[in-house]
């Protein structure tokens, strides 16, 4: 099953989370322990985020919570990943930085 932690979030939207997840059937640790399956983060590059990569984590925004609650069922991580492990090129840029447009 899935066994989160949360990362970068501040109450009510914390404790929503949370009770979103658990609702879901999710377990919910406050800290990374061995049996942790995914971190949803606000922010993908803290010392979290890089302890739950290099254990082998799943880094996933809120988002997934929200849709797997409306869905009512859970919904693959790849769209929600926010590690570059599924998506190509997203290595070392900032939350909010896209590469520019190449000049003709």
């Amino acid at each position: 099953g899935v066994v989160l932690v949360l990362s970068g979030f501040q109450n009510p939207l914390r404790s929503q989370l949370r009770a979103a997840a658990v609702g879901l059937g999710a377990s919910y640790r406050p800290d990374w322990t061995p049996d942790s399956t995914h971190l949803i983060c606000a922010f993908p590059r803290t010392p979290k985020a890089a302890r739950a990569r290099a254990l082998g984590g799943l880094l996933v925004g809120p988002a997934w919570i929200w849709d797997c609650q409306r869905l009512q069922r859970r919904l693959p991580c790849g769209p929600y990943l926010l590690d570059g492990s599924a998506s190509s090129g997203s290595e070392g840029e900032g939350p909010d930085e896209a590469p520019p447009p190449p000049s003709p």
